[in-house]
């Protein structure tokens, strides 16, 4: 069961929020089982553009290709809806936003500079902070896209790092990297802020090249040997740059090229 969260969160961020756009319908929970599920299943009238859902804990949190997302009180577990106009080619570029947002929305906070790895992760020195899941629905005529954003704020990185049972993954928390508690209400504020400036200035007029040029900018990635894992043969490579699509470039050890798209399932040493 679920409980909605009216407290000082909500009312606060409300205050604090001078978007446009974007968070002038909230939903707050102190607990729900996944913020993505819950975007989701709204129905239309409920749905509109800019709507927020928010909770202070998950009990299924949802990661990228099906994973779980361990989500304990003090992480920031939201969900932004658009009613997207743009072509349906462009939506790797809400991971793009949403990476980049958080990116800089820590640096504001906590001067913690982060990197970002393709195509939806945040990472402070080589561990996982903060994953970006992107929901689609461009079937019908009621089109919508639900963004997550799974950060690790206020939370002890060993309640992650415990649990995971991925060896090459590791993850880290803004409280472990900072050194203290962050104001979660404000670094939500300025997550929300820039996603609004990334979706309207830039994704929403067709600037996905400069949204490439700074993603590449707040990137380690080129240069670094990827291995892409495929059902029938793993396919191992270095990475040389995005294309104009938000793709991973590779050459291979037969010097080919090799696009990677944002659906398949690629780790990087």
């Amino acid at each position: 069961m679920t409980t909605a969260n009216e407290s000082d969160f909500k009312t606060e961020l409300e205050k604090l929020l001078k978007t446009n756009r974007l968070g002038k319908s909230i939903h707050a929970f102190d607990e729900q089982d996944s913020t993505q599920d819950y975007a989701n299943s709204l129905p239309n009238i409920e749905s509109v553009h800019g709507t927020i859902v928010i909770a202070r804990k998950q009990k299924r949190g949802k990661g990228r290709m099906g994973r779980s997302w361990i989500s304990p009180e003090g992480g920031l577990w939201m969900s932004i809806i658009f009613r997207p106009e743009f072509s349906a080619n462009n939506i790797i570029f809400t991971q793009f936003m949403g990476a980049l947002a958080v990116a800089e929305a820590i640096m504001e906070i906590t001067d913690i500079r982060c990197t970002l790895k393709w195509p939806n992760d945040v990472m402070i020195n080589e561990k996982k902070v903060c994953g970006i899941l992107v929901d689609v629905n461009l079937e019908s005529k009621d089109k919508v896209i639900v963004m997550g954003v799974g950060l690790n704020a206020n939370i002890e990185s060993s309640s992650v790092n415990d649990i995971l049972t991925d060896n090459s993954i590791k993850a880290t928390s803004l409280k472990k990297e900072y050194g203290n508690d962050v104001d979660l209400l404000h670094l939500t504020k300025a997550i929300i802020d820039r996603v609004e400036y990334y979706y309207y200035d830039l994704l929403s007029t067709g600037k996905t090249l400069e949204m490439i040029d700074l993603w590449k900018k707040n990137s380690d990635i080129i240069g670094k040997k990827g291995i892409v894992y495929d059902r029938d043969d793993n396919v191992v490579g270095k990475v040389i740059d995005l294309d104009k699509d938000g793709s991973l470039l590779m050459k291979l050890e037969d010097s080919s090229i090799k696009k990677v798209t944002f659906y398949t399932n690629v780790s990087f040493s």
